[in-house]
């Protein structure tokens, strides 16, 4: 009955999934979802996103940095932007997307949207009590999930209109620098060291130092001034 999108967020370390579809595919959905995966599966050390727009912000203002990293950080989450362009980057979720795809949108006739939500429930629900990866020594992922011992739930809510202060925290950017030797985040570019041409690294936007930190095997080679409008 009209456009939809389905959100999906897998755990890296015992592959708990959870999907949340949505009738836009905005800030405000993607805030939705991350909130509702970490009250009822728990909170992650990093969160893994790609470079869509709904997860980082604004254009305009890169460097206010949008409802899902003011989130993040807020909760000492670790907000991580793979390299554009490379969707492999996210790989066990461009997986699960696939079988997603596979075994849940092309398999099942939706009657309407609630009808959508009610069957995408069900079908995490099922994955994660049934399905089995051999990268878990063929354990799903719920028993997987018992091996881990108590876990940090969200535990309160969050309203998506009240704006989250931007005051403390890292957000990190894996980017391949190319011949021009320029590091490019989202709307911004930064000339580097010319010896880091053709090789990834890690920039780092220290919101505490005002600085861009660039690195590589967990070294620090370039430190450029960054100045974020933080609600101190």
């Amino acid at each position: 009955d009209g456009r939809y999108y389905v959100a999906s967020m897998i755990d890296t370390e015992c592959r708990s999934c959870y999907l949340y579809p949505a009738r836009r595919k905005s800030s405000e959905e993607a805030f939705n979802t991350l909130l509702a995966f970490w009250t009822t599966h728990g909170m992650p050390d990093a969160l893994q996103m790609d470079n869509d727009l709904a997860f980082r912000g604004s254009n305009k203002y890169p460097r206010s940095f949008g409802p899902v990293v003011r989130l993040a950080l807020s909760l000492n989450i670790a907000p991580v932007f793979i390299p554009i362009g490379e969707p492999w980057r996210n790989g066990i979720v461009e997986k699960f997307n696939h079988t997603i795809e596979k075994r849940f949108i092309r398999a099942t006739l939706f009657k309407n949207f609630n009808h959508l939500c009610q069957q995408a429930e069900d079908f995490f629900c099922f994955h994660n009590e049934n399905h089995r990866y051999s990268t878990l020594n063929h354990k799903t992922p719920n028993q997987m999930r018992k091996n881990l011992g108590p876990l940090f739930h969200l535990n309160k809510s969050i309203d998506f209109k009240q704006r989250i202060p931007l005051e403390s925290g890292v957000v990190y950017f894996v980017r391949f620098i190319r011949g021009d030797a320029i590091l490019r985040l989202h709307t911004e570019t930064f000339k580097v060291n010319e010896n880091l041409r053709y090789s990834y690294v890690v920039a780092e936007v220290n919101i505490d130092n005002q600085c861009l930190s660039i690195r590589q095997d967990n070294e620090t080679v370039q430190n450029i001034p960054y100045k974020i409008p933080v609600d101190w």
